[in-house]
């Protein structure tokens, strides 16, 4: 794991000082606190700061091939590299170290662009064809691991990080007031946008090819899932399907475990990180050393499901205890994610990423990827629902059951004429969005409260919730509307919301500790096994992850085996906004500061705060407030960090 940075000359005009990549280097330097690598030509510069993970004492990038004019610098593993070296020396190549990434010059030479059909692992990669002035950019199946890029007249300036690329000094920082617009509905900026206007990541499955002699650059998919159309799964009985799971989530868990330093894991206490530890067992004989998160506050707290985990499992376990203090890292997390968070998931997640590396860990396993490939999140139940529910003859039930629905579940008052609106909408938001009613839909309609007078400063037109962001209808398959409900809605998940917030936050808040977190649910062959399936295998009834329940329910307790899916929060109202919130806090939400940046619109923001202070606990509108102002809060932070100051060093709590 490392973090990767370049700049690849387009025309004519010299390359900038080498001090300049150094400069790009320094900036993600905690990605890769091992080693630093560079590579200087007249067309392109190279670098790389390595986390030392597979031969730690040999494996310095860049690294090149047989005959030194392919050379490659990898973020990221390889995990069937020890097969494909096999293959290599066998055809007569000449592998110097047992490092995963030195396959891939060597791959390149043999088969080209193409290489990347052999390779299966995490990746956000580079390599440069010096025969044919040629810069090739790839990053994995999934978006496991990030790559970004920026094109001037000049130069395409690349790295792992964004932050790079605007310390480069060649890229101009300004927030994308589009992304504000998909900021305030998705949650995240609607791939391949970032926050930054210009600042593009290069898409999941995508290779990007640019020559040092021209200016225009060419992107390519490598790697389509398909799912089966409805009617047309896998012939397979359940109780095969689960065996076979077993086997693929036995499999991975082995390639994910390979590292010439300590392996821990995450745990949680929920079913998807229990099985990795469970597996991890399993595979090697010991239990994994785990670590786990605690909260002060029991309606976000599950460690005492980790805690059994672990006491069932039999290893080692540390856990890190959080409370309201967290919240002042929020700036330091702001910046490490280049990316507002309405669920500041990321300050846990950083705490936990220390916690391992200072018990000598600087890998971890975790469960992400099973509620995306499996249907567990809530909405997915939800779309369930909505689908029942507009059978001839049950439609006049719909407000009699979400009724019901709130009193057991303790819904805030309002959300249930929410999803009743959101009900009646559904077939004409579908109609906008590819056919399908997208799975986070009614999250997307609770943030922005007044969004046309929040963001639409100077009369500037805002998008509206229901219409797609520009760019949103091409990342989805072509054959959507052929899948089943679920399958298209899991469809819609793997290339938006997973790759652009879930690991895109998984990777930030381990890599600020120089901690590779790896995740074998996502493994490209679990990948495809699952989207083979019938769905009633992934949510059976209104049960979530069946399958996976079902694979591994004789190596986990009971509780766990069989308990729901929780979702992962962090306060927001109680950190941020209490009595005891931290001073940046009043200073980034301030009407002066608020005017300064121009982003909203100042009014607004106050009469937010003021409503929330009066706006009684168990409504709705109290947390559509909350949500709301941490995003204004986050993308403020932002500004400052990128836009006011060009802040190349992470904040520190006083900053």
């Amino acid at each position: 794991m490392c973090g990767i940075a370049g700049i690849l000359r387009l025309g004519t005009k010299p390359l900038p000082a080498p001090s300049v990549l150094r400069g790009m280097l320094g900036t993600i330097g905690f990605r890769g606190p091992d080693d630093t690598g560079e590579m200087l030509l007249d067309e392109l510069q190279l670098g790389i700061v390595r986390l030392a993970i597979v031969d730690p004492k040999d494996g310095h990038q860049p690294i090149v091939g047989c005959d030194r004019g392919v050379v490659a610098a990898c973020n990221g593993e390889i995990y069937n590299h020890d097969d494909l070296r096999e293959r290599l020396i066998l055809d007569g190549h000449r592998l110097r170290s047992h490092s995963d990434a030195e396959v891939l010059p060597h791959l390149y030479e043999a088969h080209g662009v193409d290489f990347v059909e052999k390779i299966r692992g995490m990746y956000g990669l580079a390599i440069w064809d010096h025969s044919r002035r040629k810069l090739v950019l790839v990053r994995d199946r999934l978006g496991i691991k990030p790559l970004f890029f920026a094109q001037t007249r000049d130069y395409l300036i690349f790295a792992s990080e964004i932050k790079a690329i605007i310390a480069s000094g060649l890229a101009h920082p300004r927030i994308d007031m589009d992304s504000i617009d998909d900021l305030f509905s998705l949650s995240y900026p609607c791939p391949p946008r970032t926050m930054f206007e210009g600042i593009r990541e290069i898409l999941p499955a995508h290779i990007l090819v640019a020559h040092s002699d021209q200016a225009a650059i060419t992107q390519r998919r490598y790697w389509n899932l398909e799912f089966a159309p409805s009617g047309e799964y896998r012939r397979i009985r359940y109780r095969e399907a689960a065996e076979e799971l077993r086997s693929l989530l036995r499999t991975s868990v082995y390639d994910h475990l390979k590292s010439d330093v300590p392996v821990g894991a995450y745990l949680s206490g929920g079913l998807d990180s229990s099985s990795i530890c469970a597996l991890v067992k399993e595979v090697v004989g010991d239990p994994p050393t785990t670590f786990s998160i605690a909260f002060d506050m029991p309606s976000h707290d599950e460690s005492d499901y980790s805690r059994e985990v672990a006491r069932y499992l039999g290893g080692p376990s540390y856990t890190i205890d959080c409370d309201a203090t967290l919240a002042r890292e929020f700036e330091r997390m702001i910046w490490h994610m280049e990316l507002p968070l309405q669920f500041p998931l990321a300050l846990p997640l950083m705490k936990l990423a220390e916690l391992a590396r200072s018990k000598g860990f600087p890998v971890v396993l975790t469960g992400e990827g099973a509620d995306e490939l499996m249907g567990g999140y809530d909405c997915f139940r939800a779309e369930k629902m909505r689908r029942m529910l507009d059978r001839p003859g049950l439609r006049f039930l719909r407000p009699i059951i979400y009724r019901q629905l709130y009193k057991w579940h303790s819904i805030p008052d309002g959300t249930v004429d929410m999803m009743i609106d959101n009900h009646r909408a559904a077939d004409r938001v579908a109609t906008q969005f590819g056919g399908v009613l997208p799975p986070w839909y009614d999250l997307w309609t609770t943030v922005g409260v007044d969004r046309d007078e929040l963001l639409g400063l100077g009369g500037r037109r805002v998008r509206p919730v229901d219409e797609p962001p520009d760019g949103f209808e091409e990342l989805l398959p072509d054959d959507l509307g052929r899948l089943h409900p679920l399958n298209a809605g899991i469809a819609i998940e793997l290339v938006t919301r997973l790759p652009a917030w879930i690991l895109a936050i998984g990777d930030r808040a381990s890599m600020a500790s120089g901690v590779e977190a790896r995740v074998p649910l996502l493994d490209q062959r679990i990948v495809e096994f699952m989207a083979g399936l019938p769905p009633d295998m992934k949510m059976r009834g209104f049960r979530e992850k069946a399958v996976l329940r079902t694979a591994m329910r004789d190596s986990l307790p009971v509780r766990i085996s069989a308990r729901p899916k929780r979702p992962f929060f962090t306060p927001v109202r109680e950190w941020f906004f209490g009595p005891d919130a931290p001073d940046f806090v009043s200073d980034l939400l301030s009407r002066d500061v608020v005017k300064q940046y121009g982003i909203f619109d100042p009014d607004t923001v106050q009469r937010y705060r003021r409503e929330l202070r009066l706006v009684p606990d168990g409504v709705l509108l109290k947390s559509r407030l909350e949500w709301t102002l941490i995003l204004v809060l986050g993308t403020q932070a932002l500004y400052r960090q990128f836009v006011d100051r060009r802040c190349l060093v992470a904040p520190s709590e006083n900053w």
